[in-house]
């Protein structure tokens, strides 16, 4: 689809995608320097579609789905989609997700541009985009990897710290806080001993009755072992 003349040029139309993430942020800064890259490319800007959305995805986008909608019409006014970067455009934290959304909307005859990664823009001449190709064969790959890496390294400090020759970031052993150790079960076994129902010994300690309930079971068991690593909380 073609626009305006420009010294006796017709001009491809484009519609922009603005995305800012906060209510505090603006649009003038993606819209400016995308206007400015239509403007070098001789390209006549007809649609704008620009909202406030965050990347969390707990919130439509009602623009991003106007977009779409009009893309599918074959009335559009407008063949290219020119958008900041792939992160403004998609939501999706898997690249080939995201790259989904371009591919859909070059089936309906939409060229997808994106201003600071130019590697994913649609081909001038509609073959396939290798580099495009190349990104989604590479970067699953290079995901697994680092979180392999990462996995391996959560392991190793988990076993220092379990070993005793790697503190925890807050200097406090691992694990959720204890509520018990020895002297909190001695004294709940005293004060049932005593006679005093659950509520009462538990009202006493600062702990549910449940909670003395067992201690004292494991205690009279002789299955009571406080954990050596667990932080005791009086």
């Amino acid at each position: 689809m073609v626009g305006s003349t420009l010294s006796g040029v017709l001009q491809p139309r484009v519609a922009l995608y603005l995305r800012v993430s906060t209510e505090g942020q603006d649009f003038a800064g993606q819209e400016r320097d995308l206007r400015a890259e239509a403007a070098r490319r001789q390209w006549s800007v007809v649609a704008v579609y620009a909202e406030k959305v965050s990347a969390t995805g707990k919130v439509a986008r009602k623009e991003y789905e106007h977009l779409l909608t009009d893309a599918r019409k074959a009335e559009r006014s407008w063949d290219h989609l020119l958008v900041w970067s792939l992160d403004r455009w998609s939501r999706e934290e898997r690249f080939s997700r995201a790259v989904a959304t371009i591919e859909e909307l070059e089936s309906v005859g939409v060229r997808f541009h994106s201003l600071r990664e130019p590697m994913l823009d649609s081909s001038e001449d509609g073959t396939p985009n290798m580099g495009r190709d190349l990104l989604r064969a590479i970067l699953p790959v290079i995901a697994s990897f680092e979180s392999r890496r990462r996995s391996e390294r959560v392991r190793v400090a988990v076993r220092e710290i379990q070993e005793g020759r790697r503190k925890t970031k807050s200097g406090r052993p691992p694990g959720r806080p204890r509520r018990l150790d020895d002297s909190k079960v001695q004294r709940i076994a005293n004060l049932r001993g005593s006679g005093l129902p659950w509520k009462s010994v538990a009202q006493r300690v600062g702990l549910p009755a449940g909670t003395c309930a067992s201690a004292y079971s494991l205690l009279a068991r002789g299955l009571w072992k406080p954990h050596p690593l667990e932080k005791v909380v009086s």
